[in-house]
């Protein structure tokens, strides 16, 4: 912010502390919860990963979000009914529109009206900021609540469509690369994919599996591609795929899947041992405190993001904010503001998951 915004803001801020005495307090109080519309948004797009992943899909007034099947009559396509929910898949007839299901996203902030008084425009600021750390996290965890069970879900078949199973890989236990984050899984992502008649352009991985591209040696990798990962820190690229560091993958990530005796993260193995049709071989176990007590399989995620068609987020309402005009009682002002948001995953082909056992 320059110093010539920073000034305006502080005064602005400063209006806003007579907002219940005087109408000029009000309007100013107005315009300093708009004004805050695009910092917040740009903050959640910073903070949101899964905007990386799903297309932005910007929908007109009173249209529907709706979208077509893939063009091979792809099915099943999966959906997340509402924030918190647990995604739901279904199967369209063919050559008709996916209706994807919005929903809102909300956060509020507050802080003691003499910050107002003293133009203390910082405070507001930071407010702002966990505001928008907030929405980004159930951003998050709503886009990862579609792409898990869509990855990991075989589909049975219907009318001229044949079985598929999930896009599953792992290097077998004693082989060259079992274990940790290997060209061996990689190599076998990019083969299934092709198999499905997509390519392999995105890896997301966990920082665990970033150590460990940086611990390959020259029998892993040639000494080229190994002079890149260590210039790039293990990040950037590795044969034209672009590698993407999440902290919420790996063994104490709350996206990994997880044995079913833990106690933290939000998915987890049944009973049985399996998480739709992944059966978990040595399942990961993280107790309440988010502490590894069995270290067992994590996962990475592999995309098909040349086209950009499969994961959408539909987007009915971009955030706006507002002015909170309850709060004076307590000395206090206040902001909240909403947006109204949608996930889906329109053709599971364009995703593969690879296992990591690190029990091994």
């Amino acid at each position: 912010m320059s110093e010539m915004n920073l000034q305006t803001m502080q005064g602005l801020f400063k209006e806003t502390a007579s907002c219940h005495e005087t109408a000029e307090g009000r309007a100013a109080f107005q315009e300093f919860a708009i004004s805050l519309n695009e910092p917040i948004l740009q903050q959640i797009r910073l903070r949101s990963t899964v905007r990386e992943l799903f297309s932005e899909v910007t929908l007109a007034p009173g249209t529907q979000a709706s979208f077509p099947v893939a063009d091979d009559f792809e099915v099943p396509v999966w959906v997340l009914p509402g924030l918190g929910y647990v995604a739901q898949n279904f199967i369209e007839g063919i050559g008709e529109d996916v209706y994807v299901p919005t929903f809102t996203i909300d956060s509020a902030a507050q802080w003691k009206l003499s910050y107002a008084r003293d133009g203390r425009v910082d405070i507001a600021a930071r407010a702002a900021r966990n505001m928008a750390r907030a929405v980004a996290e159930f951003e998050e965890e709503s886009g990862w609540r579609v792409i898990v069970p869509a990855g990991t879900s075989n589909f049975a078949g219907m009318g001229l469509l044949g079985p598929r199973s999930a896009a599953i890989f792992e290097v077998d236990p004693g082989s060259p690369g079992a274990g940790y984050f290997s060209k061996e899984l990689v190599n076998k992502m990019i083969v299934g994919m092709d198999r499905n008649d997509r390519t392999l352009t995105d890896l997301w991985i966990s920082p665990e599996d970033a150590a460990d591209i940086r611990e390959w040696t020259d029998t892993d990798v040639d000494p080229v591609t190994r002079r890149e990962i260590f210039t790039a820190a293990g990040m950037g690229r590795i044969w034209n795929i672009q590698l993407t560091v999440l902290k919420h993958l790996g063994a104490v990530g709350k996206f990994n899947i997880n044995g079913s005796t833990s106690d933290y993260g939000i998915f987890k193995a049944s009973g049985g041992g399996t998480y739709q049709d992944y059966t978990l071989t040595n399942p990961n176990v993280v107790d309440g405190d988010g502490q590894v007590s069995t270290l067992g399989e994590t996962q990475v995620w592999g995309f098909d993001r040349s086209t950009n068609a499969s994961l959408v987020m539909p987007i009915r309402q971009r955030w706006q904010t507002f002015e909170d005009p309850t709060l004076h009682r307590k000395q206090q002002q206040g902001i909240y503001g909403w947006e109204e948001i949608g996930f889906a995953a329109l053709d599971p082909r364009e995703q593969s998951m690879g296992v990591i056992d690190r029990s091994l």
